[in-house]
């Protein structure tokens, strides 16, 4: 008789929060996805408080697991883009649930909401200043 025992890092979850759910995916995905399905790293820099090293792994495991492409226009300087798959896009639904349960909860409970992340999910208005550099004060 074979002992069976439950293989936590075979279970869908541990899946899920390997592919999507690391600190900056889900923020890259979205961003992708809010741009128009693509979108350049400096983009990323730009909006999000990311190092370079950080972002560049966090961009090639979302490669690697096939939620996102990367194409390299051969110009000069290059101009390399990240566009979402059709397995990256069927993410998009399961982050809104979860930015707007999160949304929800976090207004019951009167705790301070960011404003990008309130312009990405509709929100609020969205603010072109605002969403090329909020790290930068305007």
């Amino acid at each position: 008789m074979t002992n069976k025992i439950y293989a936590i890092e075979n279970d869908p979850y541990n899946f899920m929060n390997k592919t999507i759910f690391s600190k900056w995916k889900p923020y890259i995905i979205k961003g992708i996805y809010f741009d128009g399905g693509s979108t350049r790293f400096s983009r990323f820099t730009k909006q999000l408080p990311i190092t370079e090293k950080v972002l560049s792994q966090s961009l090639r495991e979302l490669e690697e697991d096939d939620i996102i492409t990367r194409t390299i226009f051969p110009e000069v300087p290059v101009r390399v883009e990240y566009s979402l798959t059709e397995l990256g896009k069927s993410i998009i639904p399961i982050l809104d649930l979860i930015y707007n349960w999160g949304w929800n909860v976090m207004n019951e409970r009167n705790i301070k909401i960011d404003t990008l992340g309130e312009m990405w999910h509709g929100y609020k208005e969205k603010e072109d200043g605002f969403m090329i550099h909020p790290f930068k004060k305007i």
